[in-house]
Order: C-alpha cells, then structure tokens, then sequence
C-alpha cells in the first residue's frame, strides 16, 4: 500500500527548504510551507538574535494559513531548521494548530554545525502521545538530483514510508 505524504517545513536559509524538495523527489510527496505573516530580517546575524529573543520570551508570531489538510495524507513530514537548539517556533506554531494524531509522522532539522541538539526532544514534546517515527538530522542543504542520493536513498525511499517500514531508514541523504 502506499501512503500518501506531506512535509510540512519552515525555513530561513533555504537549507530546509533543499530537504523538503529532496523527499519531494524520491516519495512525490506534497510540500508546505510554513511562512511567516512579518517575515524575519534577511540579515542572518539580525533574525538570529529576534529568533533567540522570541525562544527565550516564548513570543508566538503569526503564521500565514496553509492549506493543509490532514485527513488528506497518512504520513507527515516536518521539516525545520535547528534555531538555538530548538525547533523553529513558526513551524512549533503551526503544530500546535492542527491535528495530527491519526498520523505517522517523521521529523527532520537540517543545521549548519550544532546537529540534532534538542529537535526532536522539541518535537516529542509537541507531539507527544503521536506515532512518531524516526529523525533525520542534515548538515546544510541537499540536492534533490545529486547522484549519491538518488543511488543511496531513492531507491529505497519509496519503499520507505510505507507499511512495512514507515521509518526514515534507507533514507540516508548525504550532504552537499
């Protein structure tokens, strides 16, 4: 049986946004974006220091409405960059509006040096008493038509989200 999916992402650098499009392209999932209704400042040193302002205030910025619906897609996918070790707060945001727990769900957060950090612990939290499945953790962006990935993981990743195997394993997208 295969399962219809969706990845739902956020991001700032285009990094996530490489990730989301990579599982795109191996699983012919859905994609959405979460965005912002004020957008962060284009400067990286200047949105990280708002970002690590509104994680420490808890300060919950609007998000545009996606057009999502759950009932739609048996798997989801969401993707985020790591903000000060965290989850993205839009991304956190738009979790906390819909409901997800007749679904598989798989995570994701791509860095620029600091790993999983507490990701998953965030998304754990959010999610908790969800079926959640595996992690992935990606150092920077990916392309979608390298040809390690396509021999490493679109082979495998159609087979992957399904049934048999709803994980992220087989699903190794190397960095580029």
């Amino acid at each position: 049986m295969r399962r219809r999916i969706a990845v739902v992402y956020f991001t700032k650098t285009g990094n996530t946004k490489s990730l989301a499009e990579a599982v795109r392209h191996m699983t012919g999932a859905a994609l959405f974006r979460v965005e912002t209704v004020e957008p962060y400042p284009e400067s990286y040193g200047s949105a990280t220091e708002i970002v690590k302002d509104e994680l420490q205030r808890g300060v919950i910025r609007p998000i545009r409405p996606l057009a999502f619906n759950p009932d739609d897609y048996d798997v989801v996918v969401l993707a985020t960059p790591t903000w000060w070790h965290h989850a993205a707060m839009p991304l956190q945001t738009w979790i906390r509006s819909v409901d997800l727990s007749a679904k598989k769900i798989l995570t994701a957060n791509t860095h620029g040096g600091g790993g999983l950090m507490h990701t998953r612990e965030a998304f754990e939290a959010l999610l908790a008493g969800r079926r959640l499945g595996t992690h992935l953790t990606v150092y920077g962006a990916v392309r979608p038509q390298d040809a390690k990935v396509r021999k490493t993981a679109v082979s495998d990743a159609r087979n992957t989200i399904t049934d048999r195997n709803p994980t992220w394993r087989g699903l190794n997208l190397p960095t580029v």
